[in-house]
């Protein structure tokens, strides 16, 4: 009893720190990294001003559906802390808040996927090509 005890503690602890890093990565800052890269994408696919400018809503739309969802991915977060430090255990409670979370997560990727096709429709169908292979070396590449 004691070594299953230890291991409900072990998942709790390893399932709060998993909570707390999601919370720090989900952050909607825009680092000066973020800009730049995203500069970079945009000079990486050599747009035209018109491009720019046909861009800016698209930009615009995605950037409010980001910061909207990672807000809701934040506190689906919280909610699944909050279930965990009440419960105690690994109830329906906290599975149910666990599944918002990837529910939350979930919304977020389809969010950006569907920016890169938004973006791939004002883009010349060469750097349409260029964008989604940017795209699929990110997901490759992501953690």
């Amino acid at each position: 009893m004691k070594k299953m005890a230890l291991f409900l503690a072990a998942i709790a602890a390893v399932a709060a720190i998993a909570c707390y890093l999601t919370l720090r990565v989900a952050q909607p800052r825009a680092t000066a990294d973020d800009i730049a890269s995203h500069e970079w994408l945009h000079r990486e696919l050599k747009l035209t001003d018109a491009q720019h400018q046909a861009l800016a809503p698209i930009e615009q739309s995605f950037g409010e559906k980001q910061r909207r969802l990672a807000d809701a991915l934040r506190d689906a977060n919280r909610q699944l802390a909050r279930a965990m430090a009440e419960d105690k255990a690994y109830t329906p409670r906290v599975t149910a808040a666990v599944e918002h979370v990837h529910h939350c997560m979930g919304d977020l990727q389809k969010v950006s996927i569907e920016h890169v096709f938004a973006m791939r429709a004002v883009l010349t169908p060469e750097q349409g090509d260029k964008l989604l292979n940017l795209a699929q070396q990110a997901l490759e590449h992501s953690p």
